[in-house]
């Protein structure tokens, strides 16, 4: 991935494309439209991934590595057989290698919305019951570091819950603890910000924030 130029905000006619692109998502569309999409969505994330990395990394003191979803859409195993995406997003992970199965922060853009969050994207039980030993371990640090999560209204807690009660803990602690899956998110809709160069450092803000979550479960491996 290159930079290809200074970030200063994502052009406004990148939704436009967006937009576009959910309603055409066929093979002759985008091959008419791929130097649009070059210009408007490729080389303006890639530049926006690298400059945030940057930033996240000074506020954080964690060393990050940045990934950007291709547009195109593995259909193989997909209900969905359309061939392209209409968002894309950034996962910026900590290690070389396959990301899915460990904490990440991760950025994401559709036509109506963007996304700052964390979580893992593939979380075995076997991961999740290493989390909860984790907890388990000191469930009073546990509490206090995510008080200030549950705190925040903009972000949401997202996961799947195991139907049977796993533990008898406090509510702040029980709502992460019973999960199958997780993931910590705050979907905005797109205003002004996010066509000006402030929102590297907005980002970055949000990401510093979600930060300690990750280096809590940074070490946490699948037995």
């Amino acid at each position: 991935m290159k930079c290809h130029e200074s970030f200063n905000g994502f052009p406004r006619e990148m939704i436009d494309f967006l937009w576009e692109l959910r309603f055409n998502n066929n093979k002759e569309w985008f091959d008419n439209n791929r130097d649009r999409y070059k210009t408007l969505i490729k080389e303006p994330m890639d530049s926006f991934a690298l400059q945030l990395c940057d930033e996240i990394t000074a506020k954080t003191k964690n060393s990050l590595i940045p990934s950007v979803s291709r547009i195109n859409r593995d259909v193989r195993f997909s209900k969905n057989k359309e061939p392209y995406r209409d968002n894309k997003w950034i996962v910026f992970k900590r290690e070389e290698g396959d990301w899915k199965t460990k904490a990440v922060l991760f950025f994401e853009v559709g036509p109506d919305y963007y996304i700052t969050g964390m979580g893992v994207y593939e979380s075995s039980p076997a991961y999740m019951k290493a989390f909860r030993d984790k907890i388990d371990a000191n469930e009073a640090a546990f509490e206090r570091l995510i008080k200030k999560y549950d705190k925040n209204k903009n972000y949401v807690l997202t996961g799947d819950l195991y139907k049977k009660k796993l533990g008898d803990k406090s509510e702040y602690v029980m709502n992460w603890y019973q999960r199958k899956n997780i993931a910590l998110i705050y979907k905005h809709e797109i205003d002004d910000i996010f066509f000006e160069r402030e929102f590297l450092n907005y980002c970055a803000n949000e990401f510093k924030f979600l930060s300690p979550l990750v280096d809590f479960m940074q070490d946490i491996v699948a037995g």
